[in-house]
């Protein structure tokens, strides 16, 4: 057995935490990526809708068309551009809302528009980030098609800040962002609902939030900011399915690296690397100050107890000698009251855990 429990009740707390602080001009559009933000990307959904959340964004075709057949009939936004033409024309007959970026996407766009009603598109906007987008600069080229756009209507207008953390850096691109919208709106065209802000965005600058801001992580309790009331959802859990005893100086697991100290007791539970237990961290911060912060602490780690440690009826347990790719083993060797079947609590994000395991609502 092992699952990803998540509480109804704290997630619900964050919903409304986050509802509560947002103004009623702009709306929430929850980012549903990488498995529902590893918390089950039907479920989640499904829970987001339950709390009053309407609009959904995607990264890719298969999140877009899994919502649909799963029967979630509000607004989903892609925020990534398709370029295969089949998938193209399934994202328009599932009602999905594209973000175009280039001409290029755009022309391809127009190749397969037979519809009867006009396609919904979001435009997006490179302000700084060299990802995705029209730089905010190359008006001609929106223009191009905010000209001919008979077929298509501009839901939305968009961009995405690189580094909101950077008070400077993230006025400059949102200060792009509206001089381009000036500009087009003083020309006569209307470009729909505008957003910029993400999570940590929506968290620092108020003044940002324009017509709509994405929320992801802050959902999850999970931000760079710290929020009062926002509480950690997710809880790996799973059981330990063989306990033995070992004696001194024996090898524990891959490579030999490991030896026991003394007679050993130790449980073995099926979770290991490829669960999610122990992965690198992504971080969106690449800062010469967080850089530095975390080498730091990379050398601090050299002259203290790194192990992974695992929480068996509310107390710690270390895990010893290497993870495997689905087993880990624990040492209970100073506990009497620890049984096979005991559920095991590990520390892994929901947003690390593996897309396989069971994601629980509870």
């Amino acid at each position: 057995m092992k699952k990803l429990e998540i509480n109804k009740n704290n997630l619900k707390n964050n919903i409304d935490i986050i509802k509560a602080k947002l103004n009623k001009k702009s709306k929430i559009i929850a980012v549903v990526k990488a498995n529902g933000m590893g918390l089950g990307l039907i479920e989640y959904s499904k829970f987001l809708i339950e709390n009053g959340i309407d609009f959904l964004a995607v990264a890719n075709f298969d999140e877009a068309i899994a919502l649909r057949k799963a029967d979630i009939k509000c607004k989903i936004l892609m925020l990534s551009p398709i370029i295969d033409k089949k998938e193209l024309q399934l994202l328009l007959e599932n009602d999905i809302t594209l973000s175009i970026g280039s001409l290029e996407e755009y022309n391809l766009l127009k190749q397969i528009s037979n519809l009867k009603e006009k396609i919904k598109i979001h435009l997006k906007i490179d302000t700084g980030f060299g990802r995705y987008g029209f730089l905010y600069n190359d008006v001609n080229s929106i223009l191009e098609i905010l000209k001919e756009n008979n077929d298509i209507f501009i839901e939305g207008t968009y961009t995405h800040f690189s580094k909101p953390e950077d008070k400077k850096w993230t006025r400059l691109q949102f200060n792009r962002f509206l001089g381009l919208v000036k500009i087009l709106e003083e020309k006569g065209y209307n470009l729909g609902i505008l957003h910029t802000s993400a999570s940590t965005a929506f968290l620092k600058y108020p003044e940002m939030w324009l017509d709509a801001i994405r929320i992801g992580s802050v959902f999850q309790g999970r931000t760079l900011i710290n929020v009062d009331g926002l509480v950690k959802i997710g809880k790996f859990k799973t059981s330990i399915v063989e306990i033995k005893n070992l004696p001194k100086g024996y090898n524990i697991s891959y490579g030999n690296t490991y030896q026991t100290k003394k007679d050993t007791k130790v449980a073995i539970i099926p979770v290991g690397y490829m669960d999610g237990l122990n992965r690198n961290k992504l971080r969106d911060d690449f800062s010469f100050k967080n850089n530095f912060i975390s080498v730091c602490m990379e050398i601090k780690k050299l002259f203290k107890d790194n192990s992974i440690k695992v929480k068996i009826n509310n107390e710690d347990y270390k895990i010893i000698g290497r993870l495997g790719m689905y087993h880990s083993v624990i040492d209970i060797t100073n506990s009497n009251n620890i049984n096979i079947g005991d559920e095991v609590e590990l520390p892994i994000n929901p947003l690390q855990a593996n897309g396989e395991i069971r994601r629980e609502y509870i």
